[in-house]
């Protein structure tokens, strides 16, 4: 039987290039995302199924997960990519952008871990990976409620990585650098930020979705603990472990 892949926020950016990768790879790929239009002109170049779910709705993701095993047979990857990105002083930010980041990017990967790991355990394999950022393993301002948000689904993805390998279930998080997605786009800026400013002044370049992808999928098949990518920012990543003090300064001047 072919294996069975589950793709949150699938509809644009990495999310669909690991579709049309894995797709390409023979892997039964289900995507899901809160953009319909998006999931239809996916459909419309690769072979997969498609659901809209809003990821921050602990039912719709119970709903994903569970009509993918009963349709399909099983569900080896589970790949919580979807996220949202909001900047700008956290003194600015009101308790409704506080809770949706929240809602989507945490509440997001719990739900759709909840659902997927029981499922994995029962078979005894599977694979989830959790899509964090450099904000998940540094400070990055002024992102306080994005890194907040990213650090803890770093910290869900390898405390559970310990927790499930005995049940035979990998766990996996990506910490991807400036990847030209979406996000980068469709993000909140708050009053006074502009992160497509401040990536224009960053003098390191992103890369494309589908190098994104080829990272992911490359870690996943090596079972890695963090997927860092690209290469200089393992570097950042490496460096804000031996200097934080210096590594924050440099941070607060992103």
């Amino acid at each position: 039987m072919d294996s069975v892949a589950v793709v949150t926020g699938a509809a644009s950016g990495l999310g669909a290039a690991l579709c049309r990768s894995l797709a390409a790879q023979g892997v039964a790929v289900v995507a899901a995302d809160t953009d319909a239009a998006g999931l239809v002109a996916l459909a419309a170049d690769t072979v997969i199924h498609t659901q809209v779910v809003d990821v921050s709705d602990d039912e719709q993701v119970r709903r994903l997960i569970h009509s993918t095993v009963t349709e399909l047979g099983r569900i080896d990857y589970l790949f919580n990519n979807a996220g949202i990105r909001l900047g700008g002083a956290a003194e600015q930010m009101p308790l409704p952008q506080w809770q949706r980041i929240v809602d989507v990017n945490l509440w997001g990967v719990v739900h759709g871990t909840r659902h997927a790991y029981p499922l994995m355990r029962a078979q005894g394999f599977g694979h989830i990976v959790n899509m964090a950022s450099l904000a998940g393993v540094t400070p990055v301002t002024p992102s306080a409620a994005y890194a907040m948000t990213e650090h803890a689904v770093v910290g869900l993805s390898t405390s559970l990585r310990a927790e499930a390998a005995a049940a035979g279930v990998r766990v996996s998080v990506a910490v991807p650098g400036r990847v030209a997605t979406d996000i980068v786009d469709s993000g909140i800026d708050l009053p006074g930020y502009s992160y497509r400013g401040s990536s224009r002044r960053t003098p390191i370049g992103m890369i494309s979705s589908e190098r994104a992808a080829e990272y992911v999928l490359r870690g996943v098949r090596k079972n890695k603990q963090y997927i860092v990518f690209p290469r200089y920012n393992r570097v950042l990543v490496v460096a804000y472990r031996w200097f934080p003090n210096l590594m924050s300064r440099v941070g607060g001047r992103r």
